[in-house]
């Protein structure tokens, strides 16, 4: 938690300068893939989605004190035009730059905030959610992976666009759905992950064509209970990385991670329950 809080210091601090997210998230010694998953879980946002609103709302708050040049403020900010500013200002608020300045009325605008300790402080001290700690032994899993950006993954859409193919696995093992994730690609300025659909086989001798087949590792996990709809779960896991995992006495593992879906349990269900597996390791 320390370093994500020096990192949110580190944007807070260079907000007028270019900033490279691989560079971010080497200083938090994990790869920009976790970290990016590790961010989004505990702030809500992408890094790049919480570095846009930061800049916004510092762009707003120089409106508000009665700025005049908008292309400034629009530069200053790391946008490339006053036409690109205006469109993420107004996505953002619902008002041109130029209408904002003329109502100068902060209180029509939800800022972003800046992320902080005390945003954790209901997640820390007031739930408990205690993992069973589990060495899952290596399964084979087949399925259909779909690539996303981290702000488009809807998961209840995916499962039900594989369900209809599951019949096409014809060497099955059990009634278990594993819903994986992993990581696709890199660029300057974008990260690719890929969430994989899937269920366990006996082995890799008929992968249906359009599937892939993957190996989970033995390996030792911190499996959490979510109860509820999936539309819940952002929740769960801001618990996880915010208050279970800095107060354990365990680390994470950059292994893949996964949810279990149980026989009769969809991720449309309100009240049944997924296993979220975290890969860990004991502190030494």
């Amino acid at each position: 938690m320390e370093r994500i809080f020096n990192i949110i210091n580190y944007i807070e601090k260079n907000m007028y300068e270019p900033i490279d997210i691989h560079d971010i998230a080497s200083a938090s010694n994990y790869s920009t893939y976790h970290f990016c998953r590790i961010f989004r879980s505990l702030v809500g946002d992408s890094p790049k989605e919480y570095l846009r609103k930061r800049r916004l709302t510092i762009a707003a708050e120089r409106l508000a004190k009665g700025e005049s040049s908008i292309l400034n403020i629009a530069l200053d900010c790391q946008f490339e035009s006053h036409a690109s500013f205006t469109r993420s200002f107004k996505q953002l608020f619902k008002l041109t730059p130029e209408q904002y300045r003329e109502k100068s009325d902060p209180f029509r605008l939800i800022y972003k905030d800046q992320f902080s300790p005390h945003m954790l402080h209901h997640l820390q001290n007031r739930l408990v959610m205690a993992p069973e700690i589990v060495t899952r032994s290596e399964i084979k899993v087949v399925g259909v992976a779909r690539h996303y950006q981290e702000e488009d993954l809807d998961i209840e859409t995916l499962w039900s666009a594989f369900r209809p193919n599951v019949s096409q696995i014809v060497n099955r093992v059990g009634a278990d759905a594993f819903g994986i994730y992993e990581e696709y690609q890199e660029s300057d300025t974008n990260v690719g992950f890929s969430y994989i659909c899937s269920v366990e086989v006996a082995d890799f001798d008929h992968v249906p064509e359009g599937m892939i087949a993957r190996t989970i590792p033995e390996h030792l996990y911190a499996v959490f209970q979510h109860k509820g709809a999936i539309s819940f779960l952002p929740e769960t896991l801001k618990y996880i990385w915010g208050s279970w995992l800095p107060k354990s006495n365990y680390d994470y593992v950059e292994k893949p991670d996964f949810e279990l879906y149980a026989p009769g349990t969809q991720p449309a269900d309100a009240e049944k329950i997924l296993f979220l597996y975290i890969p860990v390791v004991k502190k030494a």
